[in-house]
């Protein structure tokens, strides 16, 4: 196929790239916050540029203070940062101009996803309404998994409604699974439609497992190779097993339905208060447009993936992580609320593209006034290990503490990345005591604490225990002490 014949076939995909690529410039930023997810898919990619153990990023897990990470995450997501990293070494900026580009590869995929189902240019308006909400403009700053972990989640879907040849369905859902756990879902649906279409249809077992199954076995088997004889990287279950240690399922349950009901809902709702009352009318048409196009679709493969997507979000603990959890699923919901509008009967006649065309540019009018602030905000140091109070407490803890010693600090995971010292923390309803064993157990002998991060349990502790403890070094924002109590 020549360019022209291309360009003229997919002309769509030419326009989604531009004009979605000045979302790449629409308030980038050139430092992190606080946040410790980044700093462990760097050290981990960091490990990988130099061949050691991706293991060994001087994070120690704290199994009482579980919600904060995982000993270690999946391998997928730094090593796709680990040819930046080799290059640019621990730079935020370019990583941050990285993650940029995985917004533009989701804008594609999202324009193929969409065209399935509705003309390109409804399709071209959906994935505008995607990337330019002000939520999914402000992740291309943070050096988190979920955007890759959204295009190869809905790319493996697209190559199965495609019909794709079955060596690159299963490299993509191979990738999706190695980038976040999550993407283990899609087997288990896969495997459960595969089930569901033998009881319908037993005397095409065979075609059901070769399209379905034998995929889905291959990434399983390509991702256990890589994780357990490759990188040598402990089973999902083990590294996520902890988060579910508190509180019962049914309340967990209950819980998240109501936190990601609210989350869809925000999408549709920036800054337009004047007109509040059409928002909310906007808010419940697309809720029970959604609901209704669910309901009615047909079971099928996206319909079983979405399915089984939404139930490990409900019955998964953690609850702070707002919309980009729902992200690789939200261009589904979207098909089925715009599938909804089919089953509404209408006294008059309205052309559905051109209700589903209407709502979308009305909600990506509500954008406007966030966008214009994003764009007018002056780019800064944001609060994080780029400061220069950070770099202060960082660059003394690597000339004067010692390289084996422990340092317990609220922020664990980018204190070992900017240090190369090893680092735990408590957790925030630990008592005196616990914090002790900790301290023991862990051979601990130096507490960090920044102004900005409240860590009451620590607070407390410095309080009652001040003749067992010495400031050795503080700027405005840092203290570090020296634990003179035997702890090891």
């Amino acid at each position: 196929m020549s360019v022209k014949q291309f360009l003229s076939d997919h002309y769509d995909l030419v326009l989604v790239l531009l004009l979605t690529f000045p979302a790449v410039f629409i308030g980038r930023e050139i430092s992190s916050d606080w946040g410790g997810d980044f700093a462990m898919y760097i050290s981990e990619a960091m490990q990988i540029v130099k061949g050691q153990a991706v293991t060994q990023t001087h994070y120690i897990y704290n199994e009482q203070a579980p919600l904060l990470g995982p000993a270690v995450y999946p391998v997928g997501f730094p090593l796709l940062l680990s040819p930046v990293v080799y290059f640019y070494g621990n730079d935020i900026r370019p990583l941050i101009a990285f993650m940029s580009f995985f917004i533009l590869l989701l804008a594609l995929v999202q324009q193929l996803f969409f065209r399935r189902f509705f003309s390109r240019t409804i399709s071209l308006i959906l994935v505008l309404l995607v990337i330019y909400n002000p939520w999914t403009i402000r992740f291309k700053n943070e050096i988190l998994a979920d955007v890759p972990f959204a295009l190869f989640f809905l790319l493996t879907i697209l190559l199965y409604l495609r019909k794709a040849p079955g060596w690159i369905i299963s490299l993509s859902m191979g990738v999706a699974m190695l980038v976040k756990s999550a993407g283990l879902v899609i087997p288990v649906a896969v495997f459960a439609y595969a089930v569901f279409l033998i009881v319908k249809a037993p005397e095409k077992w065979k075609e059901t497992a070769g399209q379905l199954v034998l995929p889905a076995v291959s990434a399983l088997a390509g991702v256990l190779v890589i994780n357990k004889l490759i990188f040598h990287i402990p089973s999902d279950l083990q590294l996520y097993a902890h988060h579910f240690i508190r509180g019962g399922l049914w309340h967990i349950m209950l819980s998240n339905i109501t936190l990601y009901t609210d989350t869809f809902l925000k999408f549709f709702h920036r800054s337009f208060d004047d007109f509040y009352f059409v928002v909310l009318i906007t808010q419940s048409v697309m809720l029970t447009m959604f609901l209704v196009g669910l309901i009615n679709s047909k079971k099928d493969l996206l319909f079983f993936i979405f399915s089984a997507y939404l139930l490990m979000l409900f019955i998964y603990p953690y609850q702070l992580s707002g919309f980009r959890f729902l992200l690789p699923v939200f261009p589904i919901a979207l098909y089925y609320a715009g599938n909804g509008l089919r089953f509404v009967r209408w006294n008059y006649t309205i052309n559905k593209h051109l209700a589903i065309t209407f709502m979308a540019i009305f909600l990506l009018g509500q954008y406007v006034p966030e966008l214009t602030d994003i764009i007018k905000k002056p780019v800064k140091i944001l609060s994080g290990p780029q400061e220069q109070t950070s770099r202060e407490a960082f660059n003394f803890i690597r000339n004067n503490i010692g390289e084996d010693e422990v340092i317990l600090f609220l922020k664990p995971r980018v204190l070992a990345l900017y240090t190369g010292r090893d680092a735990v923390c408590n957790e925030l309803n630990d008592s005196d005591e616990d914090i002790i064993r900790l301290l023991k157990k862990t051979g601990t002998h130096y507490l960090l604490t920044n102004v900005n991060l409240a860590n009451p349990a620590l607070d407390h502790f410095i309080k009652s225990h001040k003749n067992d403890l010495e400031i050795i070094w503080s700027n405005k924002k840092f203290k570090l002490y020296f634990v003179k109590m035997r702890v090891g």
